[in-house]
């Protein structure tokens, strides 16, 4: 059975009417310790997105953080397969193999199952992720 918002969207489309997707109301899942291919195993085999963050300040670490941890986002990807695409991150030779055999790399994701509105996220996700990164590169140099 089709889902209506595939429906409705392809309809849109076709009228040349563009939608937007709000990436900030997408239902992301918790982080969760990402130290081997074993570590993605809960995640579905859904389409979707997922993000993946390298921790700089470790819980407790800091007292004026009131003990939680501090998480760097460096990839945001989409998917087809959440769960194999993470999985495959964990092979040799691949963008963020050094960075997940440090140990201290998380990541989550949420499941979309429409590919236009899965494109749509993520291109508005990297665009803010790369306009952080223009934000944050003069306050990381100060260190």
């Amino acid at each position: 059975m089709e889902s209506l918002t595939r429906l409705v969207s392809e309809s849109l489309a076709r009228h040349g009417v563009e939608t937007a997707l709000d990436p900030g109301r997408l239902q992301w899942s918790d982080w969760f310790h990402c130290e081997s291919s074993s570590s993605t195993w809960p995640v579905p085999a859904k389409p979707g997105l997922f993000a993946l963050a390298e921790e700089v300040i470790a819980l407790g670490e800091v007292s004026g953080m009131g003990g939680k941890r501090m998480l760097a986002l460096f990839q945001i990807s989409e998917a087809d397969d959440l769960g194999m695409a993470l999985g495959r991150l964990f092979l040799p030779g691949t963008r963020a193999d050094e960075r997940l055999a440090g140990g201290r790399c998380f990541a989550r994701y949420a499941m979309i199952d429409e590919a236009v509105q899965r494109r749509t996220a993520h291109a508005a996700l990297q665009q803010w992720l790369a306009s952080s990164l223009e934000t944050a590169e003069p306050i990381a140099s100060g260190f």
